[in-house]
């Protein structure tokens, strides 16, 4: 599943990648979007703070060939992130002025932070549940493996708003 021509990069936040590597499925985040996932350096200097993850997301980078961009210059990108730094956190910040500026997509589970602006803006983001719902439709995890992922996750104090994909489903279809 190579990428396409034309397919927008998706960067990654925080949250999503701590979750793949709490569930000890890192190496299978990069396979379900091959060749368009990167990290912004502001992402990944939070990652960092986490002594914990260090290494983990050292690891991951590296054996997943995960490229780091350095935050763009572009004043623009800039202006925007210093107005979403306000209210939001650093990393979510960083990827929505990069994505609505470069028409990329986001991967990050704070919808609380995220979802208003990536609608208003036209973004496309995915949460770490719609990550393994692409994951299962590519073949590349199964549905039990995902609930495994989910409940590993939770056992390892990170919140999830369900606790198997077919409540996810269930929970989707009520937003729309």
């Amino acid at each position: 599943m190579a990428k396409q021509k034309g397919e927008p990069k998706i960067l990654l936040d925080a949250d999503v990648v701590i979750h793949f590597i709490k569930a000890g499925y890192q190496m299978k985040l990069a396979a379900i979007f091959p060749d368009r996932l990167t990290m912004l350096d502001k992402v990944k200097l939070e990652l960092l703070k986490r002594r914990s993850e260090a290494l983990g997301v050292e690891n991951f980078l590296s054996w997943c060939k995960i490229p780091v961009e350095e935050m763009p210059k572009d004043i623009e990108i800039l202006r925007e992130y210093a107005a979403l730094k306000k209210l939001r956190g650093n990393g979510e910040s960083a990827c929505m002025a990069v994505a609505r500026f470069r028409k990329e997509y986001i991967a990050s589970s704070n919808i609380r932070d995220i979802k208003k602006y990536c609608e208003e803006h036209s973004i496309v983001y995915y949460t770490t549940l719609d990550v393994l719902e692409v994951a299962i439709g590519s073949g590349i995890m199964t549905e039990p493996e995902c609930d495994n992922f989910i409940k590993e996750v939770k056992l390892k104090d990170s919140k999830m708003p369900c606790n198997t994909m077919a409540e996810f489903r269930k929970l989707k279809k009520k937003e729309y």
